[in-house]
């Protein structure tokens, strides 16, 4: 399941910082990224936002921060703040004393299914450099001498490490932080859920219906419909129309799949219903809709400046 989340979620000129600095530091981000991953690679500094606790974090630690309000990066509490934007144009301290490399990657999201795993995770996660296996260590420490070198096809290298740091990350955060994870992520321990889930990621087409599903778990229908909601958080029902909606939308957006295509794909017999359906959940029909999201996307700004 978290394959298929992260197949639709993917970074796409993704903005690096790679920062030495030296005691006492600080960097202001804005919050209005998807998703950032901060890496703070040594030393030891503080995650800090208005109203809450400090989180401490210490060499190695990863944060993945989804949209919010600004937050800020500090060797200490009450350091002085720069922004990031001035941070990057200022370069990297490379005076004496003790230091610390912080690697900043601004995740550029699309699709439903990258919004849903948005939705799942926290404002901050983190994932302590203990929780993290040698094969993430491993990935981190080629991202942070990646982003600070230069060659040919430079950026879809960073990409595509940024792909692997997330993976890595969101595994571990959900097997250190599981009761924070999202249902689907939860439905992994339990077997009968898990090869449901499974199957209707796999075949999303298929003319499932809670008495098949129920069947594919080898459950009753009532016990089912109660297990699925109690550790997913959504009826099966519920479940089966997002997932499929997602990727309508995806199909929508990425392809130029006829109507009764995409219908057809995601489970519905005729473009009518699937009409009906996903006019029901986003307000338009579904032609309407792929016009209005494409011309958005197209226009879309993009700031470089504003991890």
């Amino acid at each position: 399941m978290l394959s298929d989340q992260l197949a639709r979620a993917r970074a796409r000129g993704a903005v690096f910082s790679t920062l030495r600095r030296t005691a006492p530091w600080g960097l202001g981000f804005t919050g209005r990224r998807p998703l950032t991953a901060h890496i703070l690679l040594d030393g030891t500094g503080w995650l800090t936002t208005a109203g809450d606790e400090p989180v401490r974090l210490a060499a190695g630690d990863v944060v993945l921060a989804t949209a919010g309000e600004p937050y800020r990066l500090v060797s200490e509490i009450g350091a002085d703040v720069e922004t990031i934007t001035d941070a990057r144009r200022r370069g990297s301290d490379d005076g004496p004393g003790p230091g610390s490399r912080i690697v900043c990657g601004a995740y550029v999201v699309e699709g439903s299914v990258g919004r849903s795993l948005l939705e799942s995770l926290p404002r901050f996660a983190r994932i302590p450099a203990s929780a993290q296996n040698p094969r993430h260590r491993d990935a981190i420490g080629l991202l942070a001498a990646e982003a600070g070198a230069h060659g040919s096809g430079q950026q879809v290298l960073l990409d595509r490490l940024l792909d692997l740091n997330l993976v890595y990350a969101l595994r571990s955060w959900g097997q250190w932080d599981g009761h924070r994870a999202p249902g689907w992520y939860r439905a992994l321990a339990h077997p009968r859920l898990a090869q449901v889930i499974q199957a209707v990621h796999e075949r999303p087409a298929h003319r499932w219906t809670l008495e098949t599903m129920a069947d594919a778990a080898a459950m009753s229908r009532a016990g089912f419909a109660a297990t699925f909601k109690e550790v997913i958080g959504q009826s099966p029902g519920a479940y089966l129309t997002e997932f499929r909606m997602g990727h309508a939308e995806d199909a929508l957006l990425r392809t130029d799949a006829t109507l009764a295509s995409v219908a057809g794909s995601v489970g519905y017999g005729n473009e009518f219903a699937f009409a009906t359906a996903f006019h029901r959940t986003h307000g338009l029909p579904p032609g309407r809709w792929r016009a209005a999201h494409r011309r958005a996307t197209d226009h879309e700004p993009v700031d470089d400046h504003a991890p």
